[in-house]
């Protein structure tokens, strides 16, 4: 019976041990970030999440964004044409545009690609 107990502890370790070496692999993707653009305003309706920089965001997403969040730790520039031209803005990690219509920019509805900087300051760009 003792052993049984033993072996059974050694098992339970094991799949411990598992779990804890694959958590910082999850970590990592989970630290890599995203843009999020959303169809409407505050994120709501369809929502798009980027990883990586997009020279043309087509006709299915495109010209269609009302918001915007920087989930990376990182600075994005939207584009208001594609292939990076045009008038742009920055959005620094963790900034949120819940209605990308106002402001000053009024830039709702006219993102044609987003670039993902290598660093977290928008230094050139102008900001929202």
């Amino acid at each position: 019976m003792r052993m049984k107990t033993i072996t059974a502890l050694l098992v339970a370790g094991a799949a411990t041990a598992a779990v804890l070496t694959a958590a910082p692999a999850a970590q990592a993707d989970a630290a890599a970030g995203q843009l999020l653009l959303g169809r409407d305003q505050s994120l709501t309706g369809t929502v798009w999440a980027h990883r990586n920089s997009i020279a043309n965001l087509g006709s299915s997403e495109g010209d269609k964004a009302s918001s915007a969040k920087n989930e990376d730790s990182v600075a994005w520039v939207l584009y208001d044409d594609k292939n990076y031209k045009d008038r742009r803005y920055c959005l620094t990690p963790g900034r949120y545009i819940r209605d990308l219509h106002g402001g000053s920019w009024n830039f709702g509805d006219k993102i044609s690609s987003v670039y993902r900087l290598s660093t977290a300051s928008c230094a050139g760009y102008p900001t929202f």
